[in-house]
């Protein structure tokens, strides 16, 4: 599912969604060569109901397209932004999160899960 939203419209979404999960994509950016796809739930160990677990990263931070440092940086997220946890790897030490607020706001991606603050 591609899409862009204002923060009213993804609240009520995930409230209206429960516990259901979904695939999200990182929409493609007019006039790119290439687009960017995440990794989706398959690379996922323990998946998180929506609104389950907001936290922020401590640091200034990469969102990754993958949960490796092997994957596409997508941008910087920074100390303080607020991220929703949607699930934990199955590779150790990565989180896949729904940006809430500041640069990268309404994307999808991964991080190193040691830098999310009340989540490890």
């Amino acid at each position: 599912m591609t899409s862009f939203r204002t923060r009213a419209t993804r609240a009520i979404t995930l409230a209206a969604i429960g516990t259901a999960t979904a695939t999200l994509m990182v929409p493609a950016l007019a006039g790119t060569a290439e687009a960017t796809t995440v990794v989706g739930p398959s690379a996922c160990g323990t998946i998180y109901p929506p609104g389950n677990l907001w936290t922020y990263p401590t640091t200034n931070l990469k969102l990754r397209s993958g949960p490796s440092t092997n994957y596409t940086a997508l941008g910087l997220l920074n100390k303080g932004n607020g991220v929703e946890v949607q699930c934990k790897a199955k590779t150790a030490g990565w989180a896949r999160v729904y940006v809430l607020n500041g640069p990268q706001d309404g994307r999808t991606g991964w991080v190193a899960s040691k830098y999310l603050a009340y989540f490890q």
